[in-house]
């Protein structure tokens, strides 16, 4: 592995872990945040967040939507985003204690934010 590969991983994570703690409570109002702003538990949940979303897209496609792909670039990623906010509220469910969840809505909230600043981030660094 590359050691620009592994800076530029670091930095998303930590760009992404920053997302997650701060421009997510603030467009969800609070709906979805990490529990007690605490660094640590924002890296925990994004990559409780990232593995979740590894998981849950080869869930689908083992289930035999093989045409996971083709679905997502047909609806214009409103699939990868259903699956972003059902990862968050799964994980807010799962672990309390890292990621408060209100509902449904506002992990969808959540998940729509998460992919602007992740587009954003990957577009910029």
């Amino acid at each position: 592995m590359p050691e620009s590969y592994l800076w530029h991983m670091i930095v998303q994570t930590f760009l992404l872990t920053v997302s997650l703690m701060y421009v997510v409570p603030l467009v969800t109002d609070g709906g979805v945040a990490v529990r007690r702003n605490s660094f640590i538990r924002g890296i925990l949940g994004v990559v409780v967040l990232a593995l979740g979303n590894k998981v849950l897209w080869h869930v689908i496609v083992a289930a035999g939507a093989m045409s996971a792909a083709p679905a997502t670039i047909l609806t214009m990623g409103v699939v990868a985003w259903l699956v972003n906010a059902v990862v968050i509220f799964v994980i807010g469910k799962i672990m309390p204690g890292v990621l408060h969840v209100r509902s449904f809505g506002t992990s969808m909230g959540a998940a729509l934010a998460l992919m602007v600043c992740g587009w954003l981030i990957t577009r910029f660094i």
